[in-house]
């Protein structure tokens, strides 16, 4: 992926508080928000710079020419017209080159298979490779086949949802079921998104289904298709696998548990507080969370700042091992 600078250099600036300079600012953000909505740029920050008549943006996109007007939504042609006009000039690209976190994206050519999952670059995967497939390379699928709105407003809600699961708060419990029911409003979505994919493409779509079960490596791997009843584990899968279960009638995909353990007895979970909150852990479940920690650390390609926050966390979670060994 490629680190891009946007620049906007505004030839009719008049006074910084003129009307036309505050709506050549905000269809800037507006510019950026919908490159975002069409997978052109990873999400951002939102943050724009202002340096008297000239606005600037850092992005990430996934090609060089993501940000190409081909790639554009109707809407957003309609933006960009509206800011050159009001600028007196071109929107310009400045390539600062490769994006460190992903210095070794390629974009798959050819996918057997789709994969719609929350968490990456983009919500669309390839299921060969797992490398991130930006949305505007398929048909558009919303609004009359004008752009991208209901995978992108479904990944958003699935990561609020998933955040609140997170959380370890009051909302934990309703958060995890809907997460992990196949028939919950937010699954419901996604699976309709998935087949709508397939429709458009051709290529079959799998939905991927989170799971966080307590109970044993055994049985987790006993289970059968909650929607099919099928058997749908990969013989051979361990937790560490991208995918470890699938259904091709129901097209759904899932992994393993990492909140499970070797013993057929049902894993205790035990409460204490930090903080001044609650939290709820077993010790197989932070013992794999350390290992996954330590395993993205040793990633040469990781940033300084997400080491930073991979140390951080682990630390944390030494003491929580600790504390469950009674240590």
């Amino acid at each position: 992926m490629y680190g891009f600078e946007i620049i906007i250099e505004n030839k009719n600036f008049k006074e910084k508080h003129d009307k036309q300079y505050e709506d050549w600012v905000h269809s800037a953000y507006d510019y950026v928000y919908h490159l975002e909505r069409t997978g052109q740029i990873l999400k951002t920050n939102g943050r724009v710079i202002v340096n008297q008549n000239t606005l600037s943006m850092a992005v990430v996109c996934p090609e060089l020419d993501s940000m190409d007007k081909k790639n554009c939504s109707p809407y957003n042609i309609e933006i960009i017209t509206q800011i050159e006009k009001n600028a007196g000039s071109k929107i310009k690209y400045h390539l600062k080159g490769r994006d460190a976190d992903y210095q070794n994206y390629k974009l798959p050519e050819k996918s057997s298979f789709y994969l719609l999952r929350t968490g990456w670059a983009s919500p669309l995967l390839c299921g060969d490779t797992h490398q991130p497939i930006p949305v505007y390379k398929i048909p558009a699928t919303d609004h009359n086949e004008l752009d991208y709105d209901n995978i992108y407003f479904w990944n958003q809600n699935y990561e609020r949802l998933k955040g609140l699961w997170l959380s370890s708060g009051e909302y934990e419990e309703f958060a995890e079921q809907q997460l992990q029911d196949p028939f919950s409003s937010i699954n419901k979505i996604g699976r309709e998104l998935c087949a709508l994919i397939e429709k458009l493409t051709g290529v079959p779509t799998y939905y991927f289904l989170h799971n966080y079960r307590a109970c044993s490596k055994e049985k987790d791997k006993q289970r059968k298709c909650p929607i099919t009843g099928n058997d749908w584990y990969i013989k051979g899968k361990t937790e560490t696998d991208f995918i470890a279960f699938k259904c091709d009638e129901s097209r759904l995909v899932s992994e393993l548990s990492a909140n499970s353990s070797e013993s057929e007895e049902p894993l205790q979970r035990r409460h204490f507080e930090l903080h001044g909150k609650m939290l709820d852990f077993t010790i197989e479940a932070v013992d794999f969370r350390i290992k996954t920690n330590q395993a993205l650390m040793n990633d040469k390609n990781i940033s300084e700042n997400d080491y930073s926050d991979l140390k951080n966390d682990t630390q944390l979670l030494k003491i929580i091992y600790n504390y469950l060994q009674g240590q």
